[in-house]
């Protein structure tokens, strides 16, 4: 019984150490953005992932082939522009994905693109451009596994998330 309280005890007091508190770990109070040399890969989530996640629309769609956003995608980033305006010290990450056909290279560049474009929608509507970091999954990371046209169209986004 001792050697189980005492293993409990080691993996709480491990995860309290580890956790990341977003702008306190991340972000530079000098610019309010992002802290050089922060690696994206490193990234844990936070009470503000969850918060942002929860209270807006986090993903945002695209068709085939586009990088372009429709209206339904535009209201989103709207309100998720308006969340990070609410919360300053927010800082995020637009993570671009792709559907699983076209080759590795191809997906790679447009799903910066949306990246891109969802970060520049962003900014247009008041979000501070250094609060922003983008990254491209292409097809390596689909959201949804799958070989079919509704796993496909899920697959087609990004994805902001906040910390």
């Amino acid at each position: 019984m001792q050697k189980l309280l005492a293993s409990v005890c080691a993996v709480l007091l491990v995860s309290a150490c580890s956790s990341k508190q977003g702008f306190e770990t991340y972000g530079d109070e000098t610019t309010g953005g992002w802290k050089d040399g922060v690696n994206i890969a490193d990234l844990e989530t936070t009470a503000t992932t969850k918060a942002f996640r929860s209270e807006t629309n986090d993903v945002v769609y695209f068709k085939l082939n586009s990088s372009s956003l429709d209206a339904t995608a535009k209201a989103d980033l709207r309100a998720q522009a308006e969340w990070l305006k609410a919360h300053p010290k927010a800082l995020i990450v637009v993570e671009g994905r792709c559907d699983e056909r076209g080759t590795r290279e191809y997906n790679l560049a447009l799903g910066e693109r949306r990246a891109n474009m969802a970060r520049s929608y962003l900014v247009a509507n008041g979000v501070a451009a250094n609060r922003i970091k983008t990254i491209s999954y292409g097809k390596d990371k689909p959201v949804v596994l799958g070989s079919d046209e509704e796993s496909w169209a899920k697959n087609r986004s990004a994805t902001t998330v906040a910390y």
